[in-house]
């Protein structure tokens, strides 16, 4: 019996040593045992049968800790126990803690801490800390703090030791079972053990080291250092953790009476082949530093990339050159990182594309799973009341049998009538348009809803009267098998396999029997406990939360991408370090645990050791990075980004300074300024050659041979010849449209173009959205939700139909009272909710305190209506009034150059008149539930022509002189009060705020007329201001005169024919207009459609000016007199 070790530093070969070792007495009567780490078993093992072949194996064994724990119970006894799987364990916690709520301090109502509590569990049993230590420590701690920690945290240990006594082994009690019964065992006896890989041990496995001490003929640890002495130097003692190891192992052998045999120190580096590695190892952590004077660097590399995808790509091509040109197996290369969540799927997606076979050491998280998201769906119909998001969760994982499209459509639907919670399970879907199409596809839509209900309505049958986790998990269980999920899923897994999709194939599979595992482990916990339905939700959610998919390396040649922290490289030629950015190289590590840095250190006083704080951690991680970069025996590339994902600049770890002062002459290649261009198989190379024939056409420049080449292999190449075709469609493509030929445009507009001026100012505000809306009648699917325009028409609607109610009932405006007002308003109101095309407003709680809302608007808008027309001359003529065949108006109607016709039909909210002696004059009212006012840049550009067009048209109908186009503005205003305002001075502000905007006829007389109160001042209800002169004020008044109207009223005729010319030649550009800031691209349905970007220099803004008033009517006079 005997303790020896092995030590040296990083690429002496320590366990080239030890298998070499083991070749030489394989032969021997003593049977051989290699215990690693578990993510480095696969890796010894294949390391031992290349090193004594496959027959000469069976004397020698590669085990872990655990393994060796499972081959010991089953010779011994108590194998036989259900092992407890994180996920049972978490499910056990999860309920502990909602069971011990009350009796919580520092955890209180924390049900999510599970992970944390968890992992401190696992602490406590990896480094012996029982029941009875926290007893003693609870008892003696002056740290009321740390006290209520340690209590919380004894009711939940001691509540989850109880709960699996005498039922379920822990995996954390798994070793130290192992060391209470190795001494029945003779397994080890007389054995030679060998310990590799290993950074640190836990109290656990030191227990079991000093047994099999007593019990193997030799035990050989391996320890990665450069003395055995202990070090007091952690911040500059690279070695530090594992020289504390060393302490530890030669105090359990003392422990163990047994005698440490000579150590043996690898002192020669073997592994390195340059001295450029060998400088690195030499220097990465010493103080001081030498420099590496050797301008010739050819084996250490440094990357500045643009973004973290150009460094992967990057990497790609670097190992693309090593295979083909290198003599490299992909084996050979290893890839590193401390971001892998990161570096995963971009290294997945861009290695695929450059063809280099990956294996990812990861565990995968199980909730995005698709038979894990099957089985939580259910969970969140039931948990959420059938909730839209849950339904259709449930409905996208491809187990019920219907067709997307199907799904699509009745997705559509569904947003359309708002078909959510108990419309799913309640009354008849009879959901449908006024025209009362598509009944065919309604019918088949209630077939479908029965396909999803059906099932899930027998499940929640099912589940009355069962009150047992036990019996809940039989009917969940029957559920899944009567709807054929273990069949379906296998199907979907042979899809998998036929379209060599190997990796998800065996994740479903593996995922099916995961979920049966945590099916079977809420039995095995629970069983016969009573529980409702909703705690079984949450139990299983976090069960299945608390599980991931660990892999295997699928074939022998290929890349490896690890975590620093657990990497498996080994007999690496090249290692690729990524992401060398500060915090990552070395990490920030704030997550201290339970039990902060300080609770450790008390407790520490106190004897109870636990893992290792921050601190602590921070020395192992610069171990992990000294063993990163010592990886490699022949070359390491190094690189960092300079912008992650979310385009934030990230800065260069203080390592890449270490590396650019360990090496002077080393030179950092960059693809930020300029990527280089190269041929290396066809995926990629294809790429480039787009990229060089896109800067041929866009920058002019000049086209290298060896892409013509290029060109010519693709293009003659039956295989690529398509492809390049259509991407060179796409170079040559600019999102600038071509003008609609004359056929078309009679197909889309016919002879006359029919049209209203809201459409018309929507052309002038972009040509090719009016197409897409108008001509192609391209729209966004219909959704349950109100928008302005359901309020407004709402608003339009309720006050329509007040003054028809006045007219019809004779009631003169002048004297109604506020209170009728108001009753009236109601009445409409409650009605207009009970029709069928309002029904959105009383569909939810939420939609109903709109429509109060509503109420109050329309109720306080009409109050100032009212007021506007009690206080003026001007009289309603008419409101709602049509423009159109067999309406009030007839439409208006302009002949075109091209002997075509325009026809514009259209609606106003309400028309006023009002008489002189002389003459008849009207006024044009439209209702805005949003702030407006006339501008005439707006109006010269055609932004602004509705209501100055009606203006002219009705003129023209009545034969009547023009008084003005006003805005009333129907809102809920929000006024600035002070302790010294009385009621009347609010109610003057809120009067401000409902006066109409416009623009009126600059003339005393007419502007008297529509305010009867006016004297000298402004007005509250028009945009006049009569000054002390008893004139119209020319800059406070938003007026002009008889013969501007005039002009303004012919510029209309001559704008709106301009518009309608270009609709009709085809005219469809990308041109949408800029003003003051504002552009229609900001809330356009279509960007997505047209691509509009002003880096095109094909795409320009049309740029309104913003010009003084009086310019502008000269401007408009200018053009009809022209």
């Amino acid at each position: 019996m005997g303790l020896r070790l092995v030590y040296g530093k990083s690429g002496t070969g320590k366990s080239t040593f030890l298998f070499n070792e083991i070749k030489e007495k394989i032969s021997g009567d003593k049977k051989i045992y290699i215990i690693t780490p578990e993510q480095f078993s696969f890796t010894a093992e294949r390391e031992l049968i290349n090193a004594v072949g496959t027959g000469a194996a069976l004397n020698a064994e590669v085990l872990t800790f655990n393994r060796m724990a499972y081959r010991v119970m089953n010779e011994v006894g108590g194998a036989t126990k259900t092992a407890l799987s994180p996920c049972g364990k978490a499910m056990l916690i999860y309920n502990i803690l909602l069971n011990e709520k009350s009796n919580l301090n520092f955890l209180g109502k924390s049900d999510e801490n599970i992970e944390l509590i968890s992992t401190q569990i696992t602490e406590f049993k990896k480094h012996g800390v029982s029941l009875e230590n926290l007893d003693e420590m609870i008892e003696s701690s002056k740290d009321k703090y740390l006290k209520s920690k340690m209590n919380d945290m004894k009711i939940v240990f001691s509540k989850f030791e109880e709960t699996i006594q005498n039922k379920y082994i822990d995996e954390n009690d798994v070793l130290t079972i192992l060391a209470n019964q190795l001494a029945e065992t003779n397994i080890f006896e007389n054995t030679l053990i060998y310990i590799d890989e290993f950074v640190g041990f836990t109290k656990q496995e030191y227990d079991i080291i000093k047994i099999l001490l007593n019990m193997a003929s030799q035990v050989t640890i391996n320890i990665c250092t450069d003395s055995l002495e202990e070090s007091n130097s952690p911040d500059t003692d690279i070695f530090y953790a594992n020289k504390q190891t060393v302490q530890k192992i030669k105090d359990v052998a003392k422990e163990a009476n047994v005698k440490m045999d000579k150590p043996v120190f690898m002192e020669k580096v073997w592994r390195f082949k340059n001295d450029e590695l060998k400088h690195i190892e030499k220097n990465l952590y010493s103080i001081p530093y030498k420099k590496y004077e050797n301008e010739n660097l050819k084996n250490i590399h440094l990357f500045l990339a643009n973004n973290q995808y150009s460094e992967i790509e990057n990497i790609a091509i670097k190992i693309v050159k090593l295979v083909k040109n290198g003599g490299y197996r992909y084996r050979d290369i290893s890839i590193i990182t401390k971001n892998l969540d990161t570096y995963s799927n971009l290294c997945k997606v861009i290695f695929n594309k450059y063809q280099i076979p990956v294996f990812i050491d990861e565990k995968k998280d199980l909730s995005q799973n698709i038979i894990v998201k099957y089985l939580l769906s259910i969970l969140e119909i039931f948990a959420k009341n059938w909730s839209y998001e849950s339904v259709f969760n449930y409905i996208k994982t491809g187990f019920l049998d219907i067709e997307p499209e199907e799904i699509y459509a009745l997705e559509n639907y569904c947003l359309k009538w708002g078909i959510k919670y108990s419309k799913w399970y309640k009354g008849e879907w009879n959901f449908h348009d006024e025209d009362d199409t598509n009944r065919a596809q309604i019918e088949r839509f209630r077939e479908i809803r029965k396909i999803i209900v059906n099932p899930l309505i027998k499940f929640k049958e099912n589940l009355l009267g069962t009150n047992s986790a036990k019996e809940i998990t039989k009917r969940l269980y029957e559920f899944l098998i009567e709807n054929e999920i273990d069949r379906k899923l296998e199907e979907k897994r042979e899809e998998l396999l036929n379209l060599n999709k190997v990796e998800i194939a065996t994740e479903y599979e593996t995922s099916w029997k995961i979920i049966m595992q945590v099916l079977d482990e809420i039995v095995l916990v629970f069983g016969d406990e009573k529980i409702t339905f909703e705690r079984y939700m949450q139990i299983l959610k976090t069960g299945l939360g608390n599980n991931n998919l660990g892999k295997i390396p699928g074939t022998q040649d290929q890349v490896i991408l690890g975590d620093i922290d657990r990497s498996r490289s080994h007999k690496i030629r090249t290692v690729f370090i990524i992401g060398l950015n500060d915090g990552m190289f070395p990490s920030v590590n704030k997550n201290e645990g339970y039990f902060n840095d300080n609770d450790r250190a008390i407790l520490k006083e106190n004897g109870i050791e636990l893992a290792k704080g921050t601190i602590e951690r921070l020395y192992e991680d610069n171990f992990n990075i000294y063993k990163a970069f010592t990886a490699a025996s022949e070359s390491i590339y190094l690189s960092y980004s300079s912008s992650g994902a979310d385009g934030k600049t990230l800065r260069a770890s203080m390592l890449v300074s270490k590396i650019k002062k360990l090496f002077p002459t080393i030179k950092e290649d960059s693809d930020i300024i300029k990527k280089e261009s190269e041929i290396l198989i066809e995926n990629n190379t294809f790429e480039e050659l787009l990229n060089q024939l896109r800067d041929y056409k866009d920058e002019d420049k000049d086209l290298d041979d060896k892409w013509i080449i290029a060109y010519n292999y693709y293009m003659s190449n039956e295989n690529w010849k398509y492809k390049l075709v259509n991407s060179l469609k796409a170079i040559s493509y600019t999102n600038m449209p071509e003008r609609i030929n004359k056929e078309n445009i009679e197909k889309l507009y016919g002879k006359t173009l029919k049209t209203s001026v809201s459409r018309l100012e929507q052309y002038k505000s972009c040509p090719f959205s009016y197409y897409l809306k108008y001509g192609l009648n391209i729209s966004e699917k219909d959704s349950f939700k109100v928008d302005s325009l359901d309020t407004g028409s709402f608003m339009h609607d309720t006050i329509d139909t007040f003054f028809n109610i006045v007219r019809e009932r004779n009631i003169k405006i002048k004297f109604l009272t506020e209170e009728e007002t108001n009753d009236i308003i109601e009445e409409i109101i409650n009605e207009k909710l009970g029709l069928n095309k309002n029904f959105i407003f009383s569909s939810a709680p939420k939609y109903k305190v709109l429509a109060a809302r509503l109420k109050r608007v329309v109720k306080k808008s009409m109050k100032y209506i009212l007021e506007s027309l009690k206080y003026s001359d001007f009289e309603v003529l008419g409101n709602e009034v049509e423009f159109k065949e067999g309406k009030e108006y007839s439409p208006i109607i302009i002949d075109l150059e091209n002997g075509k016709k325009v026809e514009i039909t259209g609606k106003i909210d309400r028309i006023d008149i009002a008489k002189t002696a002389e003459d008849k004059y009207i006024r044009i009212i439209d209702y805005k539930s949003s702030v407006k006012n006339i501008e005439l840049n707006s109006v010269y550009a055609g932004l602004q022509l509705q209501l100055l067009t009606y203006l002219d048209a009705a003129c023209k109908e009545e034969d009547v002189l023009p008084a003005g186009v006003l805005y009333f503005n129907l809102i809920d205003p929000i006024i600035k009060s002070s302790k010294n305002m009385s009621e009347e001075d609010i109610e003057n502000e809120i009067r401000k705020k409902f006066k109409m905007q416009g623009l009126i006829l600059a003339d005393i007389n007419i502007v008297k007329m529509m305010d009867n109160k006016l004297e000298k001042g402004a007005s509250t209800i028009v945009p006049a201001y009569i000054g002390k002169d008893g004139d119209l004020s020319q800059t406070k008044t938003s007026g002009v005169s008889r013969k501007q109207f005039e002009y303004l009223q012919k510029y209309m005729n001559k704008i709106i024919k301009q518009i309608s010319e270009e609709i009709m030649s085809g005219n469809i550009d990308i041109h949408p207009y800029y003003k003051k800031k504002k552009t229609p691209c900001d809330y356009c349905k279509y960007k997505a459609i047209c691509g509009f970007d002003t880096a095109n220099s094909n795409n320009q803004y049309n740029y309104i000016n913003e010009t003084e008033k009086n310019a502008v009517l000269e401007m408009i006079k200018e053009q009809v007199e022209d």
